[in-house]
C-alpha cells in the first residue's frame, strides 16, 4: 500500500485522521479532522503538527508532542503506541480535549513510514477504540503493514551497529521517502554511492529491506526525531 492509498483512505474515513511524516511534517489531513479541530488541509499541510495542534495532557503546560513524537517514543522503546487524551488547538483559538489514536504504516518502494493519527471527539457517539478500529481496518484490508501493532526490540544482530555520518545522512533521507537520484541529488554523490551507502547499513543493521533498516534505526535510537 503507497503513502497515496494511506492518504486516499483517510479522506474517506468518517472519523477524524490525519498523517504525518517521521519528521513530524503533516501531509494528510481529512475532512472529519477538518470539522472536528476546524483547520483546512491547506492549513496544516507541511507544518509541523506540534506546531499547529500543540497538544497538552490534561494537566500539562508543555506540548506532548514538542519532544518528539509519542508513537514514535514507543515504538523506539519496542511497545506499541496507545491512546492518549490531550487537548488540541483548534483554528478557534480554544483547546479541545480529544483522544488521539497513533498507528505507524509502513511505506511502499520508495514511500517512508507515516504516522496515522485517529482524532476522537468526547461528542462522537462511538468509541475512540471503534473509531480507530475502523480505520485499522481498512488499512490491513488493503494491504497496509501497520509496523506499531506488532512492535519489537530491535535484533540483537543490529545492536552496536556503527553507521558512518553519510550512512546516517543517507539512511535519514531513505526515511523521509527520497528515492536514488534524489538523495544523489541532495548529498552531491552519484547514485551508485547511494546504492553503496544503502546496502551498508542494511548490512549493518541486519535489514532485509530499506523499510527494515528505517525501522531497526528507529528503535536503536539512530534517527533522532524524537
Amino acid at each position: 500500500m503507497t503513502s497515496g492509498d494511506v492518504f486516499r483512505l483517510l479522506e474517506s474515513a468518517h472519523v477524524g485522521a490525519y498523517a504525518v511524516s517521521l519528521d513530524q511534517t503533516i501531509v494528510s489531513w481529512n475532512q472529519a479532522a477538518q470539522r472536528i479541530l476546524g483547520f483546512s488541509p491547506e492549513q496544516v499541510l507541511g507544518r509541523r503538527c506540534h506546531d499547529v495542534l500543540a497538544g497538552l495532557t490534561p494537566g500539562g503546560i508543555v506540548p506532548e508532542c514538542l519532544g518528539g513524537c509519542p508513537s514514535m517514543r514507543a515504538l523506539k522503546a519496542g511497545e506499541v503506541p496507545g491512546a492518549v487524551e490531550v487537548r488540541i488547538l483548534c483554528a478557534s483559538g480554544e483547546r479541545r480535549a480529544v483522544t488521539v489514536t497513533p498507528m505507524v504504516v509502513a511505506g511502499r518502494g520508495n514511500d517512508a513510514p507515516v504516522l496515522v493519527h485517529v482524532i476522537h471527539d468526547s461528542h462522537e457517539s462511538e468509541s475512540p477504540e471503534t473509531a480507530t478500529a475502523s480505520v485499522r481496518e481498512g488499512l490491513v484490508r488493503r494491504g497496509a503493514d501497520v509496523v506499531s501493532d506488532h512492535a519489537a526490540a530491535a535484533p540483537d544482530s543490529a545492536r552496536g551497529a556503527e553507521l558512518t555520518p553519510r550512512e546516517l545522512e543517507v539512511l535519514r533521507l531513505v526515511a523521509l521517502g527520497r528515492s536514488t537520484p534524489e538523495i544523489a541529488g541532495e548529498l552531491a554523490i552519484s547514485s551508485h554511492t547511494v546504492l553503496n551507502h544503502i546496502r551498508n547499513f542494511r548490512r549493518k543493521l541486519d535489514a532485509a529491506s530499506k523499510l527494515e533498516a528505517v525501522v531497526t534505526a528507529i528503535r536503536l535510537g539512530l534517527l533522532d526525531w524524537t
